[in-house]
């Protein structure tokens, strides 16, 4: 069977059937004429291979008709995708309208009185819309108040907190936060200046020394006042002090008793050294030896006294005149003991300075250490310390005489006291290198520190006979948290130093916690 034979066959077909002789027609009946002799044509099954295409769906529907031309499988194509986005319009439509309405739901629950009111007359609107127009005006109504919208109210917040959240529940826990942190830090500032100032007069002193700890302490951490630890602490001091003023109030009661004895014993000598007669000599006695300590209180001591004085006060004129002849030598010899207890003093101050750079020095920068490291075993009060070491010192001592390396350590000295806070406590360590104790300070603001006080000395302009001395200084950071004990605090501090001069000089270490 020849393709000519098929042809044939074909057009007799088509006369039989009285079927237009198209393109179409020919082809589907040529396509017959082969599959009845058993003869395989690529054109006869190209509509096949277009269906096999299709998705699984689509080939289930289009065996429910009989398409064999590419003319009727286009057409079917095209019906079932018109009814496909008919389909999906509508439910795109009700998707979107359900979606808006949510929206403007949950804009209406918002606390803004505006965006509220306008959500609830758009809610009522849209359940009546029917044509694109009435979006579009319901658009350009949200588009207006979108562009009038002003959220300026917002940054009033930042008066009383530092406000960072966009969301409205954030943004009020945030103050919430704020305020209460704030309200409760002055508060127990407040408390912990008038506990310290109301434990501090006393009649007794043996326990100002752990006052003092307690002070410090309470001073730079007020936050520790909330510890139950720390809360008996101070009621165990109070009863202390309270006992121990008691026993106070009776040693000096009983140095009364004693002058009082001997104010009774010296009667008789003032008897013989003035005009008083016995008799009014003997009436004063007996005054003195009647008053009972267990009956009388410190007030009727006190009348009781001031009656004794009146009675000696004429007699007393003539001792007075005597005594007004030594008041000199009395007086100097005050002077010479106020001179004496004013040099003390200093001397002290002194004994825990550094002479040449005004810093404190090593003994008192141990009395320091041994109290931040008190501080923090009994209430984890943190702190950072760091090692400071001028770099390259004995070449400058060397190049330009140990009077200008004493410069340098006064001017860096100067520099440390100008950068330092209050609570912050600096010392010379020996030679060129310093210590820094910084309280209440983690690895990142000690670092901060560090760097600062690096630069100051980098770009200080040291001057020396008129000549200008290129100085830097390297230093080495560690925080207490990040040991076991102080001694591996300062060698971890020591070690960071070491890095530093390795690694160059000039610079902080370590350098991979924050940028530097």
């Amino acid at each position: 069977m020849t393709v000519a034979n098929l042809a044939k066959e074909a057009l007799v077909a088509l006369n039989k059937k009285h079927v237009a002789m198209t393109p179409e027609n020919y082809m589907r009946e040529f396509c017959k004429a082969a599959s009845t002799h058993n003869i395989v044509l690529a054109d006869c099954n190209i509509i096949d291979k277009y269906k096999d295409k299709l998705n699984p769906n689509m080939q289930v529907e289009i065996s429910k008709y009989n398409v064999d031309t590419v003319d009727e499988l286009l057409t079917f194509l095209v019906v079932t995708l018109n009814k496909v986005s008919q389909t999906n319009d509508n439910q795109q439509y009700f998707v979107l309208t359900t979606l808006i309405k949510r929206l403007l739901q949950s804009i209406a629950i918002l606390p803004s009185k505006n965006a509220k009111k306008l959500a609830e007359s758009s809610l009522e609107k849209i359940e009546y819309l029917t044509d694109i127009k009435g979006y579009k005006e319901l658009k350009d109504v949200w588009f207006d108040f979108l562009s009038d919208y002003d959220d300026a109210y917002y940054r009033k917040l930042s008066a009383f907190c530092d406000i960072k959240s966009d969301s409205i529940e954030d943004m009020i826990d945030e103050i919430v936060a704020c305020l209460n942190n704030r309200e409760d830090g002055a508060t127990l500032e407040s408390i912990s200046s008038v506990l310290i100032a109301s434990l501090t007069p006393s009649f007794a002193s043996s326990i100002d020394d752990e006052l003092a700890t307690l002070s410090y302490e309470l001073k730079n951490s007020p936050s520790i006042l909330t510890s139950a630890k720390v809360q008996e602490e101070v009621k165990s001091l109070v009863k202390r002090r309270i006992k121990l003023d008691k026993d106070e109030i009776s040693n000096k009661v009983a140095t009364l008793d004693k002058v009082l004895e001997h104010v009774s014993e010296n009667i008789l000598s003032l008897m013989n050294k003035s005009n008083l007669s016995k008799s009014q000599i003997q009436v004063v006695k007996n005054d003195l030896e009647s008053l009972d300590k267990s009956k009388h209180t410190f007030d009727t001591f006190q009348n009781r006294l001031i009656k004794i004085a009146s009675s000696l006060e004429i007699e007393t004129d003539n001792l007075v005149i005597s005594m007004q002849k030594d008041s000199s030598v009395v007086k100097s010899l005050q002077d010479r003991i106020e001179k004496l207890e004013l040099a003390l003093s200093e001397a002290k101050k002194e004994s825990k300075k550094d002479f040449l750079t005004g810093l404190l020095n090593k003994r008192a920068l141990d009395e320091n250490l041994h109290r931040v490291e008190k501080g923090f075993d009994r209430y984890t009060i943190d702190y950072s310390v760091c090692f400071f070491d001028i770099d390259h010192f004995k070449v400058l001592n060397d190049t330009f005489g140990h009077e200008a390396g004493d410069i340098v350590l006064k001017r860096i000295g100067r520099i440390f006291n100008q950068y330092k806070r209050d609570v912050d406590i600096i010392g010379r360590y020996g030679g060129e290198e310093f210590l820094a104790i910084l309280p209440n300070t983690e690895i990142e603001g000690a670092l901060i520190f560090a760097q600062k006080i690096r630069m100051k000395v980098e770009e200080y302009n040291f001057i020396y006979k008129d000549e200008r001395i290129s100085v830097t200084i390297s230093a080495g950071v560690s925080n207490r948290k990040d040991f076991a004990n102080q001694t591996d605090l300062i060698n971890g501090a020591d070690k960071m130093l070491y890095n530093s001069k390795e690694n160059g000089r000039n610079r902080v270490y370590p350098n991979d916690i924050i940028e530097l």
